[in-house]
């Protein structure tokens, strides 16, 4: 058994999302009875997208990563712990002993609390982002050695961000236009409680009345509005910022040509994303036929939600804006942030798959949602600061090398959450009065958001409507 899980942790790691998601796509289309044309045609479409989403963000990190290094160099700041991105951490978290019996675990678990009805969300359809949970179970089974105390953490953790997205699924759906699809990775999901009472707080406050939104700003200020212009002035902004002290004088010329690669390159990413999104989109529209085909022969009307990769929110323009104003936010705010010693780098850029919840839930409020995640993420860089050093030693046991001695590695993107942190952090305490409180606490949210299912879908919506773009 232990021989088959490490296998198929191998292929996860080697294919990975654009290989593994098109396959499990094309198998729940022939499941759904499309035929196999169209569920092959869905996969590949979807295996099209996911290339074309990492692609893009690959080329543009290429090219705005040394920038924001430079940025770092110019301000003289100390921060030892080094972002190194969300892909070398899911290498990370499919190679060590407590992420390949999770696999196992997962992919069981998901189907069956499906097909007994305990959610209505098919999250085994996005299992490559179970690494997500392989993180915090690892950091768990390094420090105390406890398998089962690390299966536990991740299990709860799973039951509690498969609640958070049931909750989300409709608004999600609804906001990013994929019919009857939802997003379920773990690092944004958790920040769902956060994002409904601060989208609530910051409405009575009067964000509400800010009518700040990729369709407003290009409504007001015609091509000064467009996310690909506001794109080319924050890409300059960075550019110009990290190179401010070679502007003038010798290397002038050299400094002003990446200052401008910075800016037509965000401009860039800004105009295709969602080009891309559209691929990715047309392949779920087998799915939603079959879905609701599916839906009618059976006659039991229940809704449900195919779980799909977070990158299908990546390109919406109010979500693309806003992930690319906390780029210079969260870089500064990481130097004066107390306690902190994390640098976020090669996650900047995910920023936009980062704020997916606070825009759906805000109904695309670009003011509160870059007030909602710069104030979520500084919890997170805080908390993270303190896992770094665990972290390193469980990447290092994986067999990361580290690029210099004294350093500690860590991703901005997967581990600076509080929520999902606090989860691994009553665990690790080992204390039997606070995992059983975690485990209550679940159940109760369980069993009063399916007796108020449908008040509480209604409320989200209703609040999202409050704001509005004219």
């Amino acid at each position: 058994m232990t021989e088959f899980l490490q296998t198929l942790s191998n292929v996860f790691s080697t294919f990975g999302a654009t290989v593994f998601v098109p396959i499990i796509l094309f198998i729940i289309g022939m499941c759904m009875g499309a035929p196999a044309k169209k569920a092959f045609q869905s996969a590949l479409l979807c295996a099209v997208g996911l290339t074309g989403f990492n692609f893009v963000v690959n080329s543009y990190s290429a090219i705005i990563a040394p920038v924001v290094n430079q940025m770092v160099t110019n301000a003289g700041v100390n921060l030892p712990g080094l972002d190194t991105g969300w892909q070398s951490v899911s290498v990370i978290a499919y190679s060590t002993k407590v992420g390949v019996l999770f696999i196992g675990v997962a992919i069981v678990l998901q189907i069956v609390l499906f097909l007994a009805k305990w959610t209505d969300v098919f999250m085994a359809s996005d299992l490559w982002n179970n690494y997500s949970f392989m993180v915090w179970g690892s950091l768990i089974y390094a420090l105390t050695e406890n398998m089962m105390l690390a299966m536990a953490c991740m299990i709860m953790q799973l039951l509690y961000i498969l609640l958070f997205s049931e909750a989300c699924a409709k608004r999600w759906s609804t906001y990013y236009e994929y019919d009857n699809c939802c997003m379920t990775a773990p690092h944004h999901l958790e920040s769902l409680p956060f994002a409904v009472i601060m989208n609530w707080l910051l409405g009575k406050i009067g964000f509400n009345k800010i009518k700040l939104n990729a369709e407003t700003l290009q409504k007001k200020l015609g091509l000064l509005g467009e996310p690909m212009f506001i794109g080319l002035i924050v890409g300059a902004i960075i550019g110009v910022i990290g190179n401010y002290n070679m502007l003038f004088g010798e290397g002038a010329l050299a400094a002003w040509g990446t200052v401008s690669s910075a800016a037509v390159s965000t401009a860039a990413i800004m105009a295709v994303f969602p080009k891309v999104a559209g691929i990715f989109a047309n392949a779920f529209t087998t799915m939603s036929d079959a879905y609701k085909a599916k839906a009618v022969e059976a006659g039991k009307g229940r809704e449900w939600y195919l779980s799909v990769n977070d990158a299908c929110g990546y390109g919406e323009p109010n979500t693309l804006v806003t992930g690319i104003i906390l780029i210079p936010i969260m870089l500064l705010l990481s130097f004066v942030l107390p306690g902190n010693i994390i640098l976020p780098m090669a996650d900047l850029c995910a920023l936009p798959y980062m704020v997916e919840i606070f825009i759906c839930v805000s109904n695309g409020n670009i003011a509160k949602s870059v007030v909602s995640g710069a104030i979520w993420f500084s919890l997170g860089l805080i908390i993270a600061s303190q896992l770094a050093p665990t972290f390193t030693q469980v990447a290092v046991e994986a067999g990361f090398q580290l690029p210099q001695a004294g350093v500690y590695i860590t991703s901005f993107g997967i581990l600076c959450h509080p929520l999902i942190a606090g989860l691994f952090y009553c665990f690790l305490s080992k204390n039997p009065i606070i995992i059983g409180a975690v485990v209550i606490v679940y159940f109760v949210m369980y069993f009063l958001f399916r007796k108020n299912k449908a008040r509480f879908v209604e409320y989200l919506e209703r609040s999202a409507a409050e704001y509005s773009a004219y």
